[in-house]
């Protein structure tokens, strides 16, 4: 065989292989620019479920249980917050293809954090009446009013 045939194959099947490179590395972003948009896409729809669910929230907690705008307003912006960012971890822990030890932590954390809010609103801020004759101290007054329980154990409900 002649050197200039040895140089002309491998030179063909050089520019076959750079072709498939190229084609493979097309299709690949291709899948990854498909991929980024199903996520856009996503988010979009979950932020749309979110604003929904937020604003049901807060009319049942005005027509049901009887909560000024105000307060059902913050109570809702509370919990729908401890949602996003329950989710935002659940998704990270996804993406990243890790395991799901901590989703459970995640899980009790919006429990207590859905949990602490009904409390909160569910008591109203107490106005105090007159001070203490002679007891009302600076220490006392940088007490706050009305002080919520520690969170509960969640742990002991799925036990």
């Amino acid at each position: 065989m002649n050197p200039t045939w040895t140089i002309v194959i491998l030179a063909n099947a050089l520019a076959v292989s750079l072709v498939a490179v190229v084609a493979l590395l097309l299709a690949r972003g291709r899948e990854k620019k498909r991929r980024q948009a199903e996520i856009e896409e996503l988010l979009a729809e979950i932020k749309d479920r979110q604003a929904r669910r937020g604003d049901r929230l807060q009319l049942a907690l005005i027509e049901k249980y009887r909560f000024g705008e105000e307060a059902a307003e913050s109570v809702s912006d509370v919990l729908m917050l401890a949602e996003k960012q329950f989710l935002y971890q659940f998704v990270e822990q996804l993406l990243g293809r890790q395991p799901l030890v901590g989703c459970y932590e995640n899980l009790c954390g919006l429990l207590d954090s859905y949990l602490n809010g009904a409390l909160a609103a569910a008591q109203p801020p107490a106005k105090s009446a007159a001070p203490a004759a002679g007891n009302a101290g600076g220490a006392e007054a940088a007490v706050p009013e009305t002080e919520l329980p520690p969170p509960p154990d969640w742990g002991d409900v799925f036990d």
